[in-house]
């Protein structure tokens, strides 16, 4: 009984990482598919079970890499900014006797 189980496992496993691998080059969810069967396969063979951590390990260091070099750098920060209609500099944007950018006045 024991090793029918096994066999189901290993052949559901097995045709749905295959079927992740058709998908990676076929419209679908691929990679989704190939952790989905390597999880299945897991249940009863540990081969699977330390292939699944290592990609897994893997996909969170590209996770972390990626989203380190996407910090937002000023290309130039020692420029003085021009953020209004004037173009003046972002420091001196008051211009006497307004209140820029609001549209209030005082009498």
């Amino acid at each position: 009984m024991q090793q029918a189980t096994r066999l189901a496992v290993a052949i559901v496993g097995f045709t749905v990482t295959l079927l992740g691998v058709v998908m990676l080059v076929t419209p679908g969810p691929g990679w989704l598919m190939i952790l989905l069967g390597l999880g299945i396969l897991g249940v009863e063979f540990v081969w699977a079970r330390r292939l699944l951590r290592r990609l897994k390990e893997g996909a969170a260091e590209l996770a972390c890499s990626v989203f380190a070099a996407r910090k937002i750098v000023d290309p130039q920060p020692s420029l003085p900014r021009k953020d209004n209609l004037q173009g003046t500099d972002s420091d001196s944007a008051r211009v006497a006797g307004s209140n820029f950018p609001f549209t209030t006045s005082e009498a």
